[in-house]
């Protein structure tokens, strides 16, 4: 086989979705679907869940070596990897030394309930292991927002466990949905998603506008009027109350769906006021008769 034929017989879908912070890094695919899979505004998890048997991710490990032998890092794709037990992401682990020799970090999307099912020797271990990051959607810090879309956590667990990464030295970048509270909870989710943020210590957070995809709850609740959606306007509006209430530190701010258009970032908390100019530019541009 060929280079792109080697690729391909390591991947169950053409198209990998890596976070941006990623690129380039190598992804050995451990696990399709999520294990939760019933977040209402998810277009992602078409899979059903499962775990690759041990035996097909040593195969795929071997062949992503062959491909990649240079690598020093390796993120375990699937969309909550972390819900892998410790002692078989160990093992997996553990396999590099044979196929991927210079690889020694690890990272991976997570849940914040497969932090919280890991004990702290567990985590210790892991990050001992070589784990530095985990890619985590927190979306929200509202709890009835969180119930609304069906999360199935809280914000109290999201800093919980966040806690708990932060006790280990393991990073963490998180993903927040502006929007997702609609009209009705549009101030509501801008100021205690920053409350919860406060409360943590992220790399980096990545805000993404709402999107309502085809063929989910949420569609279904925007056409029963269950569930009323924000302009890109309104939701610019949103992220500029979520930046003022935030005061995270040595984090990178990142959003990459401005008004549908634009990407704005910025380190948290020196850029702050930079940001802010950026969205009140934006503002007064696209809404001119907006007060200041």
């Amino acid at each position: 086989m060929n280079r792109d034929e080697l690729y391909a017989s390591i991947y169950t879908h053409d198209t990998i979705y890596l976070p941006p912070w990623e690129e380039g890094v190598p992804a050995l695919e451990v696990a399709l679907g999520c294990s939760w899979h019933k977040c209402r505004f998810c277009d992602f998890a078409k899979d059903p869940f499962q775990i690759h048997p041990m035996d097909k991710i040593e195969q795929n490990m071997k062949i992503l070596g062959q491909l990649r032998p240079e690598a020093t890092r390796l993120f375990l794709l699937g969309e909550n990897a972390f819900v892998i037990p410790a002692e078989d992401l160990a093992h997996i682990f553990d396999m590099t030394d044979q196929y991927m020799p210079h690889v020694n970090e690890f990272s991976m999307y997570a849940r914040i309930d497969d932090i919280l099912r890991k004990s702290m020797e567990e985590l210790h271990m892991l990050h001992q292991m070589g784990l530095t990051t985990l890619h985590i959607g927190v979306e929200s810090g509202s709890n009835p927002i969180l119930h609304m879309m069906n999360k199935g956590i809280t914000a109290e667990q999201t800093v919980e466990a966040l806690n708990r990464l932060d006790q280990v030295g393991i990073e963490y970048c998180l993903t927040v949905i502006l929007g997702l509270g609609g009209r009705t909870f549009r101030n509501m989710h801008a100021i205690e998603t920053a409350r919860m943020l406060n409360r943590t210590h992220p790399k980096n957070i990545w805000c993404l506008k709402l999107k309502v995809w085809e063929n989910t709850p949420l569609e279904t609740m925007v056409k029963k009027g269950e569930f009323d959606p924000m302009t890109p306007e309104e939701i610019l509006l949103e992220e500029r109350l979520l930046l003022e209430n935030l005061h995270v530190t040595n984090c990178l701010y990142v959003d990459t769906t401005v008004l549908d258009v634009y990407t704005i970032q910025g380190n948290l908390p020196q850029e702050k006021q930079s940001l802010l100019t950026a969205v009140n530019n934006l503002l007064r541009f696209n809404m001119p008769k907006m007060k200041k």
